[in-house]
């Protein structure tokens, strides 16, 4: 005699693993933004240690020429350091003046253009 219960939540199991992952938020690396005055857009992701997310203590925004940076939610993203996908949260760019500048973030450049 079968044990429904066992084979039906080895399938919800089964069938849910694929729908969680389109769920994770993957949080981009972009070396070249393009935004308006106003506009905001994910550009990086700040990692703690690998495997944690930073301490919310270090999430402080952070001035540029043409906006700033502010953290938005938890996501992952591939980091080289860490051989792998690690925990982090959104670097946001909130655009607010005109002009051009590149930046480095975490270690990273980014091209910067504000219209």
């Amino acid at each position: 005699m079968f044990n429904w219960v066992g084979i039906s939540l080895a399938a919800t199991l089964l069938l849910a693993g694929p729908v969680l992952a389109q769920d994770q938020n993957n949080v981009p690396y972009r070396e070249k933004v393009n935004l308006k005055v106003g506009q905001a857009m994910v550009i990086h992701g700040k990692r703690g240690e690998c495997g944690q997310l930073p301490p919310k203590s270090e999430l402080k925004p952070i001035k540029f020429k043409t906006g700033h940076v502010q953290f938005g939610k938890p996501g992952t993203r591939m980091s080289n350091s860490c051989k792998g996908p690690t925990p982090v949260y959104e670097a946001i760019f909130v655009a607010e003046r005109a002009g051009r500048e590149v930046i480095e973030l975490y270690g990273d450049p980014i091209s910067i253009t504000v219209k």
